[in-house]
């Protein structure tokens, strides 16, 4: 049922982690036998929602391969400067309307990942207007995580910020028991309302073929590290999706185990170290500085 819904390749995260999401399930269910378990997952949404986050447990943090986004804030400059060359040329007949930058965060989890791309492009010098960021997860409850945008410090792990941060406000959450003898209160990143309403979430299954089909290609899609729970039918109909949604010339980041799962002719890896990105179509990266090395030589 996992592999048919959401294409998990069981072996990828293992029988004893399946296991013991199934027994979790029919705990809270109040099920006794694993028969009406599957009989329910088969009809109630809601169950099966709690089995694939049982099962599927996110690895993610703020600016996780920094490399990426190292590389994502030199490629966006390079563009913007292409741009505005371009027009001093008079390479374009008029000032052409305005069109942000448009990033896609598929499998976004608790939301570091679009966040830690906001903070990138603003980083760089965008302002908000200039980029529009949408981020899609099958997990409701990620998803609501991510809306509310708190973070504990464990999501930067070993990176550290500090109070008065200008995307995060350092403080302890409103009715934490703070007079409770012994008890330790945690403070919490609280991200600014302007980068947090600047991403956009959606709930939705990669596998599902009308996704996003009304949302206009995207200039960079971040998927990584999904490619590797799935099986290979799975993989296939996710990278026919990833190349709908992406733009010729965009960017293609995943993760660094998949960098050879992505065989599309058009597809060039990009030679700069720990960044694991491909370039739809082979569009020269004029500026930036490449790497001697490969991806993969460098991992």
């Amino acid at each position: 049922m996992l592999r048919q819904r959401i294409g998990l390749n069981s072996e990828s995260i293992g029988a004893q982690a399946i296991l013991r999401a199934v027994k979790k399930g029919m705990r809270q269910g109040k099920m006794q036998e694993l028969t009406d378990y599957l009989a329910s997952l088969r009809t109630s949404p809601a169950l099966f929602d709690a089995l694939v986050e049982s099962v599927v447990i996110p690895e993610t943090s703020f600016f996780r391969n920094r490399a990426a986004f190292v590389f994502l804030r030199q490629w966006v400059a390079n563009k913007v400067a292409s741009e505005v060359a371009s027009e001093v040329a008079g390479e374009v007949a008029s000032k052409p309307a305005h069109r942000p930058l448009r990033v896609l965060s598929l499998a976004c989890s608790t939301g570091e990942e679009p966040f830690s791309i906001a903070i990138t492009l603003l980083e760089e010098g965008l302002t908000l207007d200039d980029f529009h960021i949408d981020a899609v997860d099958i997990s409701a409850s990620a998803l609501k995580k991510a809306q509310e945008g708190i973070y504990s410090p464990y999501a930067f792990r070993r990176q550290t910020y500090r109070s008065g941060d200008k995307y995060f406000d350092l403080r302890v959450p409103e009715g934490a028991n703070t007079h409770r003898k012994g008890s330790r209160i945690t403070q919490r990143y609280f991200l600014i309302d302007s980068v947090r309403q600047k991403v956009s979430f959606h709930q939705g299954n990669v596998l599902d073929p009308m996704l996003l089909e009304d949302h206009l290609p995207y200039d960079v899609v971040f998927c990584r590290n999904l490619l590797i729970y799935f099986d290979q039918a799975a993989r296939d109909r996710t990278i026919t999706l990833l190349d709908r949604l992406l733009k010729p010339g965009g960017l293609l980041f995943v993760g660094y185990a998949e960098t050879e799962l992505i065989n599309i002719a058009n597809y060039q890896l990009v030679p700069y170290p720990q960044t694991f990105a491909y370039q739809k179509q082979l569009v020269p990266l004029v500026g930036l500085e490449k790497a001697k090395t490969s991806c993969l030589q460098e991992v």
